[in-house]
């Protein structure tokens, strides 16, 4: 039979009989599972960055902006009248309307519609440009910082082209390689112009922060064991280093847009016969006294975007740092 648990309170320790002393204590079985049990939730890095992403104003916002831009890009062309893209002289420089919203340009072409094709040509030259400009800065950047040989050979060529402003090296590219392969297309000419030399800021970015972790214990443990070097980039360095990645790419893809935009102002960017952003700007800086409105609405698109980026890159880099997630 089981013995019934004693109340302590009511009884003396010392006057305890085995049979009493028995009765305090009862069996438990032991579940091997349950032992590896923790308490505590498990962390997540990418469900904690996710957390405080979406807990973000400035992320809500800039989601939403994004999601604007991207369904805008996709939705309006579709509704564009016949003779959107055309000229149409008898309805050259109209003002704002209910039949043309942004008004018209210099030849009777209706604004709404025209910034949102050139800003779907636009974004995408900027995120061509962008992601091999991380992608290679990434590798170089890596490959620098874990071997200080080459530093003297770096460090002067970033030298080298940091002394140069970055619209005019940008504009001096396109002017060479426009001359230099006329068959070209034009879009290829801009992603190399962009891409050609803005890869050496990331890298030296890259490099920094490879030098930073580079020294720390499991590294040194790798290298000890003769692990190789590309394995410990790859998998050493270049997961510390990816949240500072993605946030250096959301706050380059902005800049990119600018660059092709000031290009196409200066006149070697797009041709004045394809529609972009930065063609519509150069367009409308003309005659922007008479008819404002051509260049407001090409620079309001401009500055919604360049917004947006900002706002997701601000968001970006603040939910990727590991001490705000607790």
């Amino acid at each position: 039979m089981k013995q019934e648990k004693l109340d302590l309170s009511m009884i003396n320790a010392a006057s305890l009989t085995k049979e009493q002393e028995d009765a305090l204590f009862y069996h438990v079985d032991i579940d091997e599972q349950e032992s590896e049990h923790l308490a505590a939730e498990p962390y997540s890095y990418w469900k904690s960055v996710l957390r405080v992403f979406s807990k973000k104003a400035s992320a809500r916002i800039a989601i939403v902006c994004l999601l604007l831009i991207v369904l805008s890009m996709i939705i309006v062309p579709l509704f564009a009248p016949a003779g959107a893209y055309t000229s149409n002289l008898n309805i050259k420089n109209l003002g704002p309307s209910m039949d043309h919203l942004w008004g018209t340009d210099l030849v009777g072409r209706d604004l709404f519609f025209m910034c949102f094709r050139g800003l779907s040509k636009s974004l995408t030259l900027a995120l061509i440009s962008s992601v091999i400009v991380v992608f290679v800065g990434t590798i170089v950047g890596l490959f620098w910082g874990y071997n200080r040989k080459i530093d003297p050979i770096m460090v002067e060529l970033y030298n080298l082209v940091s002394n140069i402003p970055s619209l005019l090296l940008y504009m001096l590219l396109a002017f060479i390689f426009a001359n230099a392969f006329p068959d070209m297309p034009v879009e290829v000419r801009l992603v190399i112009s962009l891409s050609i030399t803005g890869w050496i800021g990331v890298a030296l970015f890259i490099r920094n922060m490879t030098l930073i972790i580079s020294n720390r214990e499991y590294n040194v443990a790798s290298v000890t064991l003769g692990t190789p070097t590309f394995r410990i980039m790859m998998r050493n360095l270049l997961p510390y280093l990816l949240a500072v990645i993605i946030t250096e790419f959301s706050l380059l893809l902005p800049g990119m847009i600018s660059s092709e935009v000031s290009m196409s102002f200066f006149g070697v960017g797009f041709p004045s016969t394809e529609i972009s952003i930065g063609v519509l700007l150069d367009n409308g800086r003309r005659y922007f006294t008479q008819y404002p409105w051509q260049l407001l609405a090409p620079a309001g698109v401009l500055a919604f975007i360049i917004f947006t980026f900002y706002l997701m890159g601000l968001a970006l880099s603040d939910a990727l740092d590991p001490k705000k997630h607790r």
